[in-house]
């Protein structure tokens, strides 16, 4: 918005300036000016979506504390749903500095705690040495998402599943 108001602003001062049949030299110097101006703005307002994406070699210093889910989706064999995290559904993980975690699940009044231990491989974090069931996970700002993804077959059928989890830092 802010970058539209200014292009305009712009305009009507380069119309004005020639308009009032400046000198040519000076106009070609207020003309290089304000394309200048306009080009500065341009770089200025492009924001850079992975500037706080965490980088792969410091998750394991973004990951520790306690992380608490926002929402929750699966995509199962093409079918989508979503679940907002609620006081009586949602998943509390605690990410320690040794290596260890703690996990609380609250799903419609019973509550799940399990802890063990975790490490990162790259992106991917395993828990209790299970690499197979290692999830893909991004830290940006506050948020930790972690993608579990399986294809697999069944009965002669190929079905994809993905997982997907966000949670807030606490």
């Amino acid at each position: 918005m802010e970058v539209v108001f200014l292009l305009s602003n712009l305009y009507q001062l380069l119309t004005i300036l020639i308009l009032k049949n400046m000198n040519k030299k000076l106009n070609l110097i207020w003309l290089f000016s304000l394309l200048m101006m306009v080009q500065v703005c341009f770089v200025s307002c492009n924001k850079d979506d992975d500037e706080d994406t965490v980088s792969v070699a410091d998750l394991k210093t973004a990951i520790i504390g306690t992380w608490k889910s926002v929402t929750m989706s699966a995509d199962i064999d093409g079918k989508k749903s979503e679940q907002n995290s609620t006081d009586q559904f949602y998943s509390i993980i605690e990410f320690k500095s040794d290596g260890s975690y703690v996990a609380t699940d609250l799903i419609d009044g019973e509550k799940d705690t399990d802890n063990g231990t975790w490490k990162l491989d790259g992106d991917k974090l395993i828990f209790d040495n299970d690499v197979e069931d290692a999830l893909l996970i991004t830290i940006k700002g506050n948020t930790l998402t972690t993608t579990e993804e399986d294809t697999y077959k069944e009965d002669g059928e190929e079905h994809h599943e993905k997982y997907v989890i966000t949670y807030k830092k606490q």
